[in-house]
């Protein structure tokens, strides 16, 4: 059943809408609320960049609510009113970022909980160890995230892995590197120590030996510390040179279907026939679908989501197994309360899906449900939204944003959909990406915004993608000789990106806005002048 909709989290701000809809995403919310503080560290450096003191006020605002059977009115602290799972996964999150909260936020929000005598009995256990930590008592000194053993460790091996193969260097560098001194507070160092890899930009038609090799290099790099010592570590080792992405994906677990690729007597592969691709697909849904849906359906009805062991057959399935296993869990179609839930399920899925896998998951879990709104989303949508792309945001941007930008017509909630995404979700690897994407095709006023929420965030640009959006603006801009968000997106490269501005891309500016009405030429011309 959805929960009551709360009108006044509107008056939040966008960082701290984004941290609730993270927490309000199952029992794996606080793993997604670490991530988004993350970027919200990457964009605006180290220090207090998320606004607790704000979050913290917005949250202690007493709200006039209705409880018991009777409807008594009552006033109570907005933290108070947020679903259980919110709260429970609000107050694990302050364990970890106690050490960095401004002074005063964890009380206040302490004081705000003692307000109701029946507080749920999890969240008034963490508010108890929230209260010895401030205290002081029975602190242990936090520890770091790795030893200096350990660390030498996976430095060994990385060298292993990269003399092996000699482009595997590049993505190790941080191996190879000076570490830096000293790990400081325990919340800096989950914040610093968590960020995730980050996917290169690849199309979906990249081959299936080159993704597994990628694959299994940022496996040793990340994920190497949860591994049994001992022979996992040589495991790992003779795998990178010979197991392919593709050669895992065809091997199902128990029951499932035998391999798509199979060869004959001369050893040449031979590809299998739509018979017997369809025949394939079919006994793997026989056997792992009923269970998965059932677990789906039953698991959204509680708060508290488990990861079942079912889910790790996507690690296994094929991209053609895996679209039937979508279409068999209609999870294009089905209620956006089961979309939170299965998406929880992912962003705590280990290891992390290949980057086909999450492509086709975008496609079936979003695509159809953006490119129909004719509304804003809802809450449960953006949760699910924010969630994916916490961690798939590549294979998003390529496939959903994409779709987005190419589609014909005005799809104005779909352009606002994607300026959101770009301004609160999208690390700035997939930033620049989707400037690139709506530098693919021609600019229209539905493109604009999206290339100014680029902007806005501020981003370094490479100097080839930053004289593309020049050259792109000078040879559309007859087309644009009366926008203001035209002249909007002038403006902001001109300001915001003003020591990327050469003389040549000033004088390339200034002739193409000759056409342009004299209200809109005046004041472009003042600011071509103004950066200089």
């Amino acid at each position: 059943m959805e929960p009551p909709c709360l009108p006044w989290l509107r008056s939040f701000d966008k960082p701290s809408r984004l941290l609730l809809h993270a927490l309000t995403s199952g029992s794996s919310g606080v793993l997604a609320a670490l991530r988004m503080l993350q970027r919200v560290q990457a964009h605006e450096g180290p220090g207090q960049a998320f606004p607790w003191q704000a979050f913290t006020t917005a949250l202690c605002a007493e709200e006039p609510t209705l409880e018991g059977p009777e409807g008594a009115l009552a006033v109570k602290p907005r933290l108070l009113l947020l679903p259980v799972i919110c709260q429970r996964n609000l107050f694990s999150l302050l364990l970890v970022m106690q050490a960095v909260m401004p002074g005063g936020c964890l009380g206040r929000l302490l004081q705000a909980m003692e307000q109701d005598s029946h507080v749920d009995p999890w969240v008034r256990t963490l508010g108890d160890l929230l209260r010895q930590g401030a205290r002081g008592e029975e602190r242990s000194p936090p520890p770091v995230p790795l030893s200096s053993a350990c660390q030498q460790q996976l430095r060994c091996l990385c060298r292993k892995i990269a003399q092996n193969k000699p482009e595997g260097r590049r993505k190790l560098n941080w191996c190879f590197s000076e570490q830096p001194g000293a790990a400081g507070d325990v919340a800096d160092s989950v914040l610093q120590g968590g960020k995730r890899k980050k996917v290169s930009e690849e199309s979906l038609e990249l081959d299936e030996e080159r993704e597994g090799k990628r694959l299994l290099l940022e496996e040793v790099a990340f994920d190497l510390p949860g591994t049994q010592e001992g022979g996992d570590a040589a495991g790992v080792e003779e795998e990178v040179p010979g197991e392919t992405s593709g050669d895992r994906s065809a091997q199902n677990l128990a029951g499932a279907a035998p391999e798509s690729s199979q060869q004959d007597a001369a050893g040449e592969p031979r590809k299998i026939s739509q018979a017997e691709l369809a025949a394939e697909v079919q006994s793997f849904l026989q056997v792992h679908g009923p269970r998965l849906k059932m677990l789906l359906q039953k698991e959204a009805n509680h708060s508290e989501l488990s990861i079942p062991p079912e889910l790790h057959i996507l690690n296994n399935c094929s991209p053609g197994q895996l679209e039937g296993l979508c279409s068999f869990l209609q999870l294009s179609t089905c209620p956006e309360h089961l979309l939170v839930c299965f998406c929880s399920w992912l962003l705590a899925l280990t290891p992390d899906l290949s980057y086909t896998s999450a492509a086709i998951l975008a496609e079936q879990l979003f695509l159809r449900r953006v490119l129909s709104l004719t509304q804003p989303p809802s809450r449960h949508l953006m949760a699910a939204l924010a969630s994916f792309c916490s961690k798939y945001s590549q294979p998003f941007c390529r496939v959903l944003v994409a779709a987005v930008l190419q589609e014909p017509g005005e799809g104005a909630e779909q352009t606002k959909l994607v300026c959101e995404l770009v301004e609160e979700c999208l690390e700035p690897d997939c930033v620049r990406l989707v400037l690139s994407q709506v530098l693919e095709v021609p600019l229209s006023e539905k493109l604009l915004p999206v290339a100014q929420a680029v902007l806005g965030r501020q981003e370094v640009l490479p100097p080839e993608l930053f004289d593309l959006l020049v050259l792109t603006l000078c040879r559309q801009a007859p087309a644009f000789t009366t926008s203001l968000n035209y002249a909007k997106l002038v403006t902001a490269v001109l300001t915001m990106y003003q020591s990327q501005v050469t003389p040549a891309h000033r004088s390339r500016l200034a002739a193409a806005l000759d056409q342009s009405n004299a209200a809109l030429k005046k004041s472009l011309q003042a600011v071509l002048e103004g950066a200089r």
